[in-house]
């Protein structure tokens, strides 16, 4: 269900998956704030490491485009960029979907099976990477990834 204007996250959804934050959404010609809202401060497996400082903030970054794609073309979810012009017409959001499946293209040509498998689990379904040896397999492929994207 989603919130309704001016509604707060609960005492218990503060204690959950890092709790909430809150951002400014728009201010008034005097800079005051007129409306705020709260967003869930861990939304996937990403943000999680990220905040547990697994991940840096390059690698963050290359998984959170890679998440955007794969979402968009494989999924079919509609998934929305700030500022990327995402809020077009037919024709927009079928190009958006081609441009989804050709930075995956880019991305499992330079993974290794190994590294395309975790990087898909993770970034992609939300699963957790589970033991050490995976996230580090994690790491090695959102390094390529943020090279290949010159995120580095």
């Amino acid at each position: 269900m989603p919130a309704r204007s001016g509604e707060q996250a609960t005492p218990e959804r503060h204690l959950q998956q890092g709790g909430v934050r809150t951002e400014v959404v728009d201010r008034d010609a005097y800079n005051r704030i007129i409306i705020k809202r709260q967003r869930a401060t861990i939304e996937c497996a990403l943000d999680r490491y990220f905040l547990q400082e697994k991940l840096n903030e390059n690698d963050y970054e290359a998984g959170m485009k890679f998440r955007r794609a794969y979402l968009r073309a494989v999924l079919k979810v509609k998934v929305d960029d700030s500022g990327a012009g995402s809020h077009g017409d037919f024709e927009m959001a079928t190009l958006i979907v081609i441009a989804s499946d050709k930075l995956l293209r880019q991305a499992y040509a330079i993974l290794s099976p190994a590294q395309k498998s975790v990087v898909i689990n993770v970034c992609g379904h939300d699963f957790s990477a589970g033991d050490t040896y995976r996230l580090e397999t994690l790491r090695r492929g959102l390094n390529k990834l943020a090279i290949l994207w010159n995120f580095v």
